[in-house]
């Protein structure tokens, strides 16, 4: 049996920094023909280079403030002191992922560590997200125009590339709720599939703990039809519960 979580409900958004939509395409990370999704995204995130000494020196607090005041004393202990607690409360682990495809990390900084941000051979999976942060020319600047630091506070991350558009797509699981958004025609159907197989194979290893963190990231597709139909979620389910050798049925009667 699967195991359950105490939240009322998750709802699967998407963020996207792709530039057009996600078709026409399949990929091969392990999948034959018959348990593929049309689809541009892949597992394999490109490796980027990392500008430790802007990150060093980037301020969040002082894209709030005049840089004519950055030197003022009261304004500088300001900065120094939001500095700190935000490294020390939003920051706690970063996880540096090319999200613009410019060849340059950019940073989604989370307020705990990250367990599965790494984890071979499955999606890059955050469970305590703050903010992301795009690197530049310039520096570090926020994603989003007047984004705060824990902007993604109450959310997961799911990371997949997109080797059309060359850009990340994140998939976005709000911890309260039941709105379901998606990325383009397939995309929700390989997210799905990706969670169960990770899922699955935790299951298989006995590692109750990891089975259920990537079973909740999709649970919600499975008790609706918003995004994908019912047929389309017991047909995943059986082809992936098949390919890891497990014998688990699909959770919803109907």
């Amino acid at each position: 049996m699967m195991m359950r979580t105490g939240w009322i409900s998750i709802a699967a958004m998407a963020l996207t920094i792709a530039s057009g939509p996600v078709q026409g395409q399949e990929l091969s990370n392990g999948a034959g023909p018959s348990n593929t999704e049309t689809t541009e995204l892949t597992i394999d995130l490109p490796a980027c280079k990392r500008d430790m000494q802007a990150w060093k020196v980037f301020s969040p607090r002082k894209l709030d403030i005049d840089p004519k005041l950055w030197n003022d004393p009261y304004f500088k202990k300001r900065i120094e002191e939001s500095d700190a607690r935000w490294r020390k409360e939003d920051v706690i682990d970063v996880t540096w992922v090319d999200i613009d495809g410019d060849g340059w990390c950019d940073a989604i900084t989370s307020g705990d560590k990250e367990p599965y941000k790494n984890a071979k051979g499955k999606p890059t999976l955050l469970f305590q997200p703050r903010a992301i942060y795009i690197r530049t020319g310039h520096g570090f600047i926020p994603f989003r125009e007047g984004m705060i630091t824990e902007q993604y506070e109450g959310s997961s991350f799911t990371i997949y590339w997109d080797t059309q558009s060359h850009s990340a797509v994140i998939f976005t699981r709000v911890y309260q709720g039941n709105a379901v958004g998606g990325i383009g025609e397939g995309s929700d159907e390989f997210h799905l599939r990706q969670m169960l197989r990770a899922s699955f194979a935790a299951h298989k290893a006995g590692r109750a703990e990891e089975e259920n963190d990537y079973y909740v990231e999709v649970e919600s597709f499975l008790y609706t039809t918003l995004q994908i139909p019912r047929a389309t979620s017991k047909r995943i389910w059986a082809e992936e519960a098949e390919r890891a050798g497990v014998d688990l049925a699909f959770p919803f009667l109907n």
